[in-house]
């Protein structure tokens, strides 16, 4: 009963709101992040695992960063701090914190310091590098979608209109892609329509490819 009440007058005595101030700014800038990143795909990339991971750990390190400077007296009860905190983790996360300082005329040591930068990093990059494989499974899933069930000349006439119809990139970008694939003596069939299935899935979106499959699925038989 002792543990219960001291552990209900912590909780009482707990800023919650400067955290969830903290924590929800600092997931609002990570789903930004998650978004111009993956900018023809943001839907996809949010609902995938290492997206979740990373929404999480900027969560978790706005308020853990919150919680130390607090501990630290550098950060009082101001909401404002808490937005500054969750806004600008990447800044923060990178400030040094030193708990322990060597005595003045003490060589050979530089204190102890707390490294949250090197693990904000690494842990980051896991993340993204979760996002890539994800998506990257879905791409070549919807791709051998495509290749067994969209013709050859349907994929062909998607890519001239998508690509030499100037709606993603310039004619100079462009530059013939579609006749460039089409008109290699070396590759078959198969192999042609996966090229055309990926400028598709590159330029057009994840989108336009899954409304091509529905539209042939629905369409019958000849």
């Amino acid at each position: 009963m002792i543990v219960l009440n001291t552990i209900a007058t912590w909780l009482a005595g707990v800023p919650w709101g400067l955290y969830l101030l903290a924590g929800g700014a600092s997931l609002v800038l990570a789903v930004s992040e998650v978004v111009s990143s993956f900018e023809l795909d943001p839907v996809r990339a949010l609902r995938t695992w290492g997206s979740t991971l990373l929404l999480l750990l900027n969560v978790t390190m706005a308020v853990l960063i919150l919680a130390l400077m607090r501990s630290l007296g550098t950060a009082g009860d101001s909401p404002w701090v808490a937005l500054t905190v969750g806004l600008g983790l990447p800044t923060v996360v990178r400030t040094r914190f030193t708990v322990m300082k060597p005595l003045p005329g003490t060589a050979g040591s530089e204190g102890v310091e707390i490294r949250l930068d090197e693990l904000y990093d690494r842990l980051q990059s896991f993340c993204r590098r979760r996002i890539d494989v994800a998506l990257a499974g879905q791409r070549v899933r919807m791709v051998e979608q495509a290749m067994d069930r969209l013709a050859l000349d349907d994929l062909e006439r998607k890519a001239r209109l998508l690509l030499e119809g100037g709606l993603v990139v310039t004619a100079s970008q462009a530059s013939g892609y579609v006749d460039k694939i089409l008109d290699q003596q070396e590759y078959d069939e198969e192999r042609k329509r996966m090229l055309l299935s990926f400028a598709i899935l590159n330029y057009g979106g994840h989108g336009m490819l899954e409304e091509m499959l529905k539209s042939a699925k629905a369409k019958p038989p000849a």
